[in-house]
């Protein structure tokens, strides 16, 4: 084998070992899947370490995406003795002393409101109009990007703007 050839294999073999992505990571599945990963991959930047409990938001786009924004929590969880409905996130996880939590139509953790309230995230108040609400709009979010078809691959971006309704820019699933 000529030396060329062997820097040529050991190339390759080193590009493929760079696709390797963090332990836990998953490459196939649901929104779910891509929720997660986006946590274990959140947990490794220093946004991760501000903070103890961050809300997640998550949608499709453009078909073969999904969105992931995980974002620090602003305002406490507040149910009302008036009366009021009040909407309580559906399902959460719970990595490494943090919790990440959303808002779920397809299921729900009957867990989630004593993990809500071990983080002291519930609030109960008379009425509505004794509920303290903040809108935060320095409050920076970490987006996550993933291709539906290939998880491993994926695009965040740090911003304190919402998910666009579209792809960002040089990043396309073609061929993932």
């Amino acid at each position: 084998m000529s030396a060329k050839s062997i820097l040529i294999a050991l190339s390759l073999f080193l590009l493929q070992s760079c696709t390797a992505t963090k332990p836990g990571i998953a490459r196939t599945g649901n929104y779910e899947t891509a929720i997660k990963n986006a946590v274990i991959d959140f947990h490794t930047t220093s946004m991760a370490t501000h903070e103890n409990t961050f809300t997640i938001s998550f949608r499709e786009l453009d078909g073969d995406i999904i969105g992931v924004i995980i974002r620090g929590t602003v305002n406490k969880v507040h149910i009302y003795s008036d009366g009021m409905k009040t909407r309580i996130p559906d399902k959460y996880i719970e990595y490494k002393g943090k919790l990440f939590y959303w808002f779920d139509d397809n299921s729900s953790d009957p867990d989630i409101v004593p993990k809500l309230n071990e983080y002291h995230l519930i609030d109960s108040v008379e009425n509505i109009s004794q509920a303290k609400l903040v809108h935060d709009d320095g409050k920076m979010a970490m987006n996550y990007y993933f291709c539906k078809q290939n998880l491993f691959y994926y695009k965040k971006v740090i911003t304190n703007k919402l998910l666009r309704p579209a792809m960002p820019r040089n990043f396309s699933c073609m061929g993932k």
